[in-house]
């Protein structure tokens, strides 16, 4: 029996405790968030202070929510609103423009001409789900696709219910403030302090939009928030079975986390030990839920994770630490999606 178990990486993260401000999802909102506050074991959303957005419904200067690499537009891209159904055009063509090279990464290599897809996917969709750090605060995923171009990699669709706001046109459903908890539900409500609304926990996202890949980077506000290693890969554990629900065949990507020790915390050695234990746990858990025809991967955005390349501690910063994360998600998925 084949199993699958690599390096990925995803994390959707908070600013520190002390700070304040608003925080940008990629549908174009804005969310005023409060200091961060502290939540149990459960699980609870924390806030993700941020660090400065457009008005509501407006794009940031110079930036295109789905204009590829380098402001050239993508096909097929659209908005999607918070709760709505999107249709097959919310998809980011995977052919922009090439514009950086791939680094170095940390996935195993799997055997020539394999492929983890069943022979009907020919165009695989890809959809991200995490928080703010998947959401757009840190960029990273204009950095992934201009990777994957490339380095030939263009047989592919971003999927999801919101768009880029950085400049990427990769399309995604992540959310900031979010837990691994807040998606195992039907739909999940921030707080006000973190925007409020109402949003699509992961199986509607997965009827909605009908990935073949799923790219799972939670766990940074669990951890932080102190919650135990077992009580988040249960919560793993109940979206992969929301996920194969929908789609027996999926294949998911789920992210080693990358190194955080909060700055504004007193608590940051302590976040930065939990953090550590979880991505420890996450390989043993990955191999024993992988299945032949439904293989989960591993992403490993820690170990060349460099919490100097943060603006907090947590979210990689617009270049450095944002291109080294596009660089390591590259690394996962150039052995999982088909080369042109």
């Amino acid at each position: 029996m084949k199993t699958y178990a690599r390096s990925l990486g995803f994390a959707c993260t908070l600013l520190a405790a002390a700070a304040c401000g608003s925080d940008s999802d990629s549908d174009g909102s804005t969310e005023t968030v409060a200091p961060l506050g502290g939540a149990g074991a459960g699980g609870t959303a924390a806030t993700a202070p941020g660090e400065g957005a457009p008005p509501a419904g407006e794009v940031a200067p110079g930036e295109s929510p789905n204009a590829g690499a380098g402001d050239a537009p993508l096909d097929g891209a659209s908005t999607g609103a918070a709760g709505a159904g999107n249709d097959d055009n919310a998809a980011a063509q995977g052919g922009a423009p090439p514009v950086a090279a791939a680094g170095a990464g940390g996935a195993a290599a799997e055997p020539a001409g394999a492929s983890p897809f069943p022979a009907s996917v020919t165009r695989p969709r890809i959809m991200i789900v995490g928080d703010s750090i998947s959401a757009g605060r840190g960029c990273y995923k204009r950095f992934l696709l201009a990777d994957l171009n490339a380095a030939g990699y263009t047989n592919f669709d971003f999927v999801g219910q919101y768009t880029d706001d950085c400049g990427g046109g990769v399309m995604h459903s992540a959310r900031s403030c979010t837990t691994a908890l807040d998606y195992t539900q039907p739909t999940f409500e921030l707080r006000a302090d973190c925007g409020g609304g109402t949003f699509p926990g992961l199986a509607t996202l997965m009827t909605t939009h009908t990935p073949d890949l799923v790219m799972l980077q939670l766990g940074v506000n669990d951890v932080w928030n102190g919650v135990a290693t077992d009580a988040i890969l249960a919560n793993y554990a109940t979206l992969l079975q929301q996920a194969r629900a929908q789609n027996p065949n999926v294949v998911i990507a789920i992210a080693q986390i990358q190194q955080i020790r909060p700055t504004g915390d007193a608590n940051g050695d302590a976040v930065f030990m939990r953090a550590q234990a979880l991505i420890e746990a996450v390989p043993a858990w990955a191999q024993a839920q992988s299945q032949p025809t439904s293989p989960v991967f591993v992403a490993d955005l820690w170990t060349n994770s460099d919490v100097a390349e943060t603006t907090d501690g947590v979210h990689p910063t617009e270049d450095t630490g944002s291109e080294r994360m596009g660089e390591n998600w590259f690394n996962a998925l150039k052995d999982i999606l088909p080369l042109d």
